[in-house]
């Protein structure tokens, strides 16, 4: 346990991890509530919480973001684009 005033890392970083846990909980739950009614407003201020939690902690608001599609690299041939008039 930590003393009172003091920033433990380790700590900081299991909270982290948990928060993220409830974040995709949040996620889910906010995929079945309907659109901006009480439980969808509530829900969404959680997870941006979260993410401000994240910001901190982690210095990165986007921590729990999906990661973008990535194009598999140089390996592929050129594409060759046609246009249609």
């Amino acid at each position: 346990m930590a003393r009172r005033g003091v920033y433990v890392w380790a700590e900081a970083v299991h909270f982290l991890d948990d928060a993220g846990r409830f974040r995709r909980q949040c996620v889910e739950v906010l995929s079945r509530a309907k659109p901006q009614g009480p439980l969808y407003k509530a829900v969404e201020g959680i997870v941006d919480a979260i993410d401000g939690l994240a910001e901190v902690v982690a210095g990165d608001r986007r921590k729990f973001y999906q990661s973008d599609m990535t194009t598999p690299g140089e390996a592929l041939p050129p594409v060759k684009w046609r246009t249609v008039e």
